[in-house]
């Protein structure tokens, strides 16, 4: 493979990475359009969201509970087995009962294929962490955390000591105990408490008129695949809620780290990227904060969830005190915009949209979703999203409030983020490695290839419903039609057909 020498070098010209999908959820890949359409898809969730994948009705006798999706889920070479690790939430549990410290558990599940799941190696549950209240103590202070919060898992197979590794929140820590700490396993079930990496509340920041502190509780960590570099997803919020609203405009910041086992310095976090506007503009409610996000690389790009939180306003897609998702890219994992296009069910920006709040008797998604934080996983021609709810959001009185659902499961066509769904787009120009073009479509689309002075080098129809249908004009390939010219695509989208994404290979 050899890249293309492009004979112009205009300020929109791409170099596109051989074999890897290029999407439209962004206008990265588009230098100009006319009567451009584009869908946000939301997954497909299977028994509509009425039924957990698993479940933990409760905990600890008979305290109301559900089961969050506040972890990861991993590969294990070792065991050739997925992990999945997720906690499980009494919420109800008495703060002065001294067995406080077992409301939050984190459980672990396998599976051979990443699609049926069994409690443990198996079948009998498996309760990792916290396994006592000692593990929650400090021997320097002699205090102890009251609890766990927010995890999040990465394997390091370099590590052949210990290759699991997390960052777990410990809760209401007296004398700056409180925070993210670094924790290792050697195999995933017993767990060694290691060095404090952030501090909770360790940077005050002004922005937008506001007086903003954080790190707060949901704040996680992403290992980025072929790069040795980690994304940390830090939680900001008010210090003080507004008056009117009670909204605390729980935000987002992200910030490149080399080491995840070391402690942060937050003076690098200059500002941070994702605020709710407190008002109806930009896609916000009024009480909208961002109260969680994941983040994973995607292809060319970065995308992720970013978990909505309104504490009043009912909605079509989510009751009030109920949590669903948004859609987010970036392109350098620092500066972030959500996906703002109508989804399917003509809301614009709703991703993942809650089910009716206590549906299927409180066994359904109605409440308050969690994701984990590795991003969807592939099998064949679909992407599994595992997503944890709630049947009942927050605004409810004890043994109800944020209790039933489990961990759900939902699925996405490859590529499957946003559709062109009608009109006419043209690619900046391409640089590329590959010879051969594929699209990923349904229906009707035209191709056609470009020189730098538009002038029409081949065309070509393409129909039918294919993730990956190669592209051809007349016999040649985009490659040998370039002759080694700047080359652009245009795309022709005709009405009640779907263009994904392009790839060239």
């Amino acid at each position: 493979m050899f890249l293309i020498p492009l004979q112009s070098s205009g300020d929109d010209m791409r170099t596109i990475e051989n074999g890897v999908a290029q999407l439209f959820v962004d206008d990265q890949m588009i230098a100009s359009s006319e009567d451009l359409v584009r869908t946000l898809h939301e997954p497909v969730k299977d028994d509509g969201g009425d039924k957990p994948v698993i479940e933990v009705s409760t905990l600890f006798g008979e305290e109301p509970a559900t089961l969050e999706a506040n972890g990861t889920i991993i590969f294990d070479p070792m065991l050739k087995r997925y992990v999945m690790y997720a906690l499980a939430f009494a919420p109800a549990m008495d703060s002065q009962d001294p067995d406080k410290w077992q409301r939050t558990h984190l459980l672990r599940y396998t599976s051979p294929d990443g699609l049926t799941w069994i409690e443990g190696d198996d079948g009998i549950r498996d309760q990792v962490y916290p396994r006592s209240r000692e593990d929650l103590f400090d021997p320097k202070s002699g205090k102890y955390a009251t609890y766990i919060d927010l995890c999040s898992f990465i394997y390091d197979a370099s590590d052949a000591v210990h290759p699991y590794k997390a960052w777990i929140w410990f809760a209401n820590w007296e004398d700056g105990r409180e925070g993210i700490y670094l924790m290792s396993s050697a195999d995933g079930k017993q767990w060694n408490r290691g060095e404090q990496i952030l501090v909770h509340k360790g940077l005050t920041l002004h922005q937008e008129g506001r007086e903003m502190v954080g790190p707060g509780d949901v704040t996680t960590v992403y290992r980025e695949p072929g790069a040795d570099r980690f994304l940390a997803l830090i939680k900001f919020y008010q210090s003080e809620n507004d008056k009117d609203t009670n909204n605390h405009f729980r935000s987002r910041a992200y910030l490149f780290i080399d080491e995840m086992d070391k402690p942060i310095d937050l003076s690098r976090i200059k500002e941070i990227d994702l605020i709710p506007s407190g008002s109806p503009r930009n896609g916000d409610d009024l009480y909208d904060e961002y109260y969680g996000a994941s983040a994973w690389r995607y292809g060319s790009q970065w995308l992720g969830l970013l978990k909505v939180w309104h504490g009043r306003g009912d909605t079509l897609y989510s009751a009030a005190g109920c949590a669903y998702f948004k859609l987010v890219t970036s392109r350098d994992g620092l500066n972030w915009e959500k996906v703002a296009f109508q989804n399917t069910s003509g809301h614009p920006e709703v991703f993942l949209a809650n089910g009716e709040e206590g549906g299927n008797q409180g066994r359904n998604d109605g409440g308050y979703m969690t994701d984990f934080s590795q991003g969807p996983l592939r099998f064949g021609d679909e992407l599994i999203y595992y997503y944890g709810a709630s049947s009942y959001g927050k605004d409810h009185p004890p043994g109800v409030r944020v209790t039933g659902g489990g961990i759900f499961r939902a699925r996405l066509r490859i590529d499957g983020f946003v559709s062109v769904d009608g009109g006419t787009l043209t690619t900046p120009e391409l640089g590329f490695g590959g010879s051969e073009l594929y699209i990923n479509s349904t229906g009707q689309i035209k191709v056609e290839v470009l020189d730098s002075e538009g002038t029409l080098l081949g065309s070509t129809g393409v129909e039918g419903n294919d993730i990956r249908g190669q592209v051809r004009f007349d016999g040649e390939s985009i490659r040998r039609l370039s002759g080694g010219r700047p080359t652009r695509l245009r795309f022709s989208v005709e009405k009640g057909s779907e263009l994904y994404s392009f790839t060239i290979e």
